[in-house]
């Protein structure tokens, strides 16, 4: 049974949600060649906001009600294993690698390259919580190989590089991205994940990052 969470507990978690590496989501803002029915995009928006609220027990039971009904549909499949990587239980991410590979069965069955790519980017994740660094590093660039302007493949390259302390490759996929999207500096995604995301720690000062990022965030603040 979920515990019931305070609101400022609510928005504690939802803030620390905010810096780590990025799971792909699948918002609207980039689901765009994603083939899903009507039906699919206003039930996943109701899960979506469940998930995003912290309210994963209820996220499941709705999943689980759609799937029962709908098992081969690649948002629900999708979301499922978002709240499997997100509800682990003792670090277990088992049932997380098992919807990933059935998003990706499914993905490839319908010749639908956008859940493919988004299953490869969270399979990445999952590799890379595991430790298994160079894994989650290949599942990401063969994710941006499939969709070289989504967000989420370019933000976690990103951060895999600057964990580890190798700069200018980190900020290479940091020109990539803002490269990508003139606007960057007005998508919330992509400023949030700049500003807070834990993995650019050490990318921040950087010199190239304080020129291109920092001074324009400032600039646009003033």
């Amino acid at each position: 049974m979920e515990r019931d969470l305070s609101e400022k507990e609510r928005a504690l978690r939802v803030e620390l949600a905010k810096r780590t590496v990025n799971i792909h989501r699948s918002d609207d803002s980039e689901r765009v060649k994603s083939d899903d029915s009507a039906y699919a995009k206003e039930v996943g928006r109701e899960i979506s906001r469940l998930i995003h609220e912290e309210r994963l027990e209820h996220a499941r039971q709705r999943l689980r009600e759609e799937l029962s009904e709908h098992p081969h549909e690649l948002m629900f499949i999708s979301l499922q294993m978002i709240v499997e990587f997100l509800d682990r239980k003792f670090g277990d991410y088992s049932e997380a690698k098992k919807y990933g590979t059935r998003l990706m069965e499914e993905a490839v069955e319908k010749n639908n390259s956008y859940y493919a790519m988004v299953a490869l980017t969270n399979m990445g994740l999952v590799a890379h919580s595991e430790g298994l660094a160079e894994h989650s590093k290949t599942m990401y660039l063969a994710a941006h190989f499939i969709n070289c302007r989504d967000v989420t493949p370019m933000r976690n390259l990103a951060g895999w590089y600057a964990r580890r302390n190798r700069l200018e490759e980190a900020q290479r996929w940091i020109d990539k991205l803002l490269d990508t999207y003139p606007d960057w500096h007005e998508r919330e995604e992509i400023t949030t994940f700049l500003l807070k995301d834990e993995s650019l720690r050490n990318l921040r000062a950087y010199a190239p990052y304080q020129d291109r990022v920092m001074s324009k965030l400032k600039e646009n603040q003033s």
